[in-house]
């Protein structure tokens, strides 16, 4: 075998390993609901956002919007669920909107094109041990103004998480709550859930405060429900079409893959 054959043969050989790790992780997504990758992000990224996450929780922005929302205030909250800080750190917005987060979400949930739909940046502070609660839950419940094929949320920790720091934790499809899989996990690795998927978090029992963001996407077809009962606060931010919200405003909602 010549050269040039071996190298064609070599590449076609990792092309069909690659497919076929792509077919094993939707298969298991499909199946299971969720999907753990290790080491998706560098850990030197991580550590961005992490210094990113102090600067905004200090008011300090190097973004802004093209939509309308508060900017940040300083805050030493013990508990903190800040919606929308990738609009705000640019640092955020480049890891979850820069596309590699979205490729492996349209490989895996098998969809054409993925949208960003929204994100929370998360702070916990470690609290004294007591009674153990996962305020267990699926996205879809809050997301009942949306239509679309799949809808999916990355969870990613800013810090390597112990048991007792209360990570995510989810209860793979059609098992019950005695099957849960608590997330151990490390800065860089990454979590994949569908919005039917059951999960929660406990709380954190750690040594250190607990940090984490959650980014949330959707295929790139969504449009809105309407719903007599619930809404969403998007609806609020993007253009309206007709008197109705456009979830494909990519001021709001930009395609990613």
């Amino acid at each position: 075998m010549g050269e040039g054959a071996f190298l064609a043969f070599y590449l076609r050989l990792i092309y069909a390993v690659r497919m076929r790790l792509r077919e094993r992780k939707r298969a298991f997504f499909e199946q299971e609901g969720y999907l753990v990758v290790r080491g998706f992000f560098e850990v030197e990224e991580i550590s961005r956002v992490r210094e990113a996450q102090d600067a905004f929780y200090r008011g300090e922005i190097n973004e802004t919007p093209e939509f309308s929302w508060p900017k940040p205030r300083k805050t030493e909250a013990k508990s903190r669920k800040h919606p929308y800080a990738s609009f705000f750190r640019r640092e955020i917005g480049e890891l979850i909107r820069d596309g590699r987060l979205g490729v492996l979400i349209r490989e895996v949930a098998n969809l054409e094109s993925v949208r960003y739909w929204h994100d929370q940046l998360l702070f916990e502070e470690e609290r004294e041990e007591g009674e153990v609660f996962y305020h267990w839950h699926r996205e879809k419940s809050r997301w009942m103004t949306c239509e679309a094929e799949k809808m999916v949320t990355a969870w990613i920790p800013l810090m390597d998480f112990s048991g007792e720091m209360g990570p995510i934790t989810i209860v793979p499809e059609g098992r019950d709550l005695r099957e849960m899989k608590r997330m151990i996990l490390k800065a860089g690795d990454l979590v994949l859930f569908g919005s039917g998927t059951l999960h929660g978090n406990p709380p954190n029992y750690g040594k250190q405060a607990r940090r984490a963001l959650a980014a949330h996407f959707a295929s790139g077809e969504i449009s809105y429900r309407p719903h007599g009962k619930f809404s969403h606060v998007n609806e609020r931010l993007v253009r309206r079409q007709d008197g109705v919200p456009d979830f494909q405003d990519e001021r709001v909602c930009p395609v990613v893959a």
